[in-house]
């Protein structure tokens, strides 16, 4: 049996969301307090977080919706809540769709969770079958969310709506994952779903180009039925439609009794979260929405402090190079997805540093205002130089190599690095090999040294490649050494942030690692840092 409803409905996910910006911690009192609010407003339907096959189930956190979450918050009569699963984490193996349905048989989850969305992409679509029969059969609302909807084509609409139907899914939801949605596009795909599909829609904007509240107005009216909404429009990347907002749109004299608690609440607690994430349309979700570039990339980069906001459009012309919307962003950017399994390297830094004096450059001011006397210092020295990532500041016939490592500099500065002519460190074997394709090996030797990365205190350093907590251009850099058993090591650059920065504790503790594990590796400062480090006048 299809649920059915006649009205408009709303449907609030900030808690599922929202948590893209805070890692979903929100707190039991902050949780209980938004239910209470909206339950006072026309919306009964709360999207509350994720359920996955996350180890740490025990954890109270909306990241992995379980029985512990649920018996902590106070749940008003009014609202119904549900949760989503992303079906890319278990379509792979069928033992995890097993595994993760066995959590909606729990009746105490039952009792309290009342529909399930299922997040898919186009090739995913045709294996839901299993998982949304299992749903129905046990009395879920069951809602299917198609991302990337923009970038469907009408044959692939017929014959996926043609499906959904005959699986009896409840609403069919279509998200503007790539934020570049506007009021044509909605209106096509408003005829082209109701031609080929007769049961509930709903639609999911994304804010990239300040249009998802009008989006959203144009899909209610051409005939879409749910709605999603996240207070203050707090969700991934730039946000999405302002719940506030589009409740007076939608139901301006039915929010007359709620609208207050409703402002009190966002002055009191939402307030606060805005200012610390700082979620919300810029010029760059602007850009990325243009270019079909997922957002997610944006909110990596603007969260990453080693970035200047003079670098963001050069990596995002470098993002577009390498047709951004098809990758999986965490996958691209986040490290620990990005270098996982074994290194495939075969070569390794003793053939070219062994009991060399090595010099290395990093990013900071300090280099310029030194530029004489560290160059006088190399000369004299006969000092091997290494410089991380695009570090300036000396002549480039100074520098022997230069080194990167961390995913974002990998696709930032690949026209920088094609341009010159100095040889480059990186982790190739374990790149994508649509980026391989994009570095120019014309004009220099690339030497691959392995990367993969483990938990926080993993340190091992072997031959042709390293384990490290992180991939740091500092860390890999430290591993290149210790691995090609180098003399003296002297580091200039290297200047720290703000101490409570997270570059700056990152750093520290690979600093401390390899003090502890490396207790001959000595690494002396020839510029002023605020990293504990020995100095050496020059």
């Amino acid at each position: 049996m299809r649920f059915s409803l006649n009205n408009s409905t709303l449907l609030d996910c900030t808690l599922r969301d929202g948590g893209y910006y805070n890692n979903w911690n929100f707190e039991i009192k902050l949780i209980n307090s938004y239910l209470k609010t909206i339950s006072k407003t026309p919306i009964k339907f709360i999207e509350l977080g994720f359920v996955n096959l996350d180890k740490n189930n025990n954890l109270i956190s909306t990241a992995n919706v379980n029985t512990k979450l649920l018996n902590k918050i106070i749940i008003p009569e009014s609202l119904k809540l549900g949760v989503m699963i992303n079906f890319s984490d278990i379509s792979i193996e069928s033992e995890k769709i097993s595994r993760i349905l066995s959590k909606f048989k729990d009746k105490k989850f039952k009792s309290k969770i009342k529909f399930v969305r299922l997040a898919t992409h186009l090739n995913e679509i045709y294996k839901i079958r299993e998982t949304v029969n299992f749903l129905k059969k046990h009395k879920y609302i069951v809602t299917v969310n198609i991302m990337q909807i923009s970038e469907l084509k009408i044959s692939s609409i017929k014959k996926l709506s043609s499906f959904l139907y005959s699986l009896k899914v409840d609403i069919v939801y279509l998200a503007d994952s790539l934020g570049c949605l506007n009021k044509k596009t909605i209106s096509k795909l408003s005829k082209t779903f109701k031609k080929y599909f007769s049961g509930n829609l709903g639609i999911h904007a994304h804010n990239n180009l300040n249009l998802a509240l009008s989006n959203s107005y144009h899909a209610y009216k051409n005939g879409f039925n749910w709605i999603d909404s996240t207070i203050m429009g707090m969700g991934r990347g730039p946000g999405n439609v302002l719940t506030e907002e589009i409740l007076s749109k939608l139901y301006p004299r039915e929010l007359k009794t709620g609208i207050n608690s409703l402002k009190h609440f966002i002055n009191k607690d939402f307030s606060k979260l805005k200012k610390i994430y700082k979620w919300g349309p810029n010029k760059f979700y602007r850009y990325a929405a243009k270019k079909k570039i997922h957002p997610t990339y944006i909110q990596e980069i603007l969260s990453d402090k080693r970035y200047k906001p003079s670098e963001y459009f050069k990596i995002l012309n470098n993002l577009d190079n390498i047709d951004a919307k098809k990758f999986n962003p965490n996958k691209l950017i986040l490290s620990s997805n990005f270098y996982k399994g074994t290194p495939k390297s075969k070569w390794s830094p003793l053939s070219i540093l062994k009991d060399k004096n090595i010099l290395i450059i990093g990013p900071g001011n300090s280099v310029a205002k030194n530029k004489i006397k560290i160059e006088n210092f190399i000369e004299k020295n006969k000092l091997f130089v290494i410089a991380l990532n695009t570090s300036k500041g000396i002549d480039e016939k100074y520098i022997n190599l230069r080194l990167v490592s961390h995913p974002l500099r990998i696709i930032s500065d690949i026209h920088f690095h094609n341009k010159i002519s100095t040889n480059l460190i990186l982790p190739l074997s374990m790149l994508p090999e649509e980026l391989k394709e994009k570095i120019n090996r014309n004009n220099k030797i690339l030497f691959d040294y392995g990367l993969t990365l483990k938990n926080k205190n993993n340190l091992k350093i072997k031959n042709n490649y390293c384990e490290l907590p992180n991939s740091l251009a500092i860390s890999y850099a430290l591993s290149i050494l210790v691995a090609g058993k180098t003399n003296n090591t002297f580091i200039a650059g290297l200047d720290g942030s703000k101490k409570n920065d997270s570059a700056f504790e990152e750093t520290k503790k690979i600093f401390d690692l390899f003090k502890k594990r490396y207790k001959n590796f000595d690494v002396k400062t020839i510029t002023k840092t605020k990293f504990k480090l020995k100095s050496f006048k020059i």
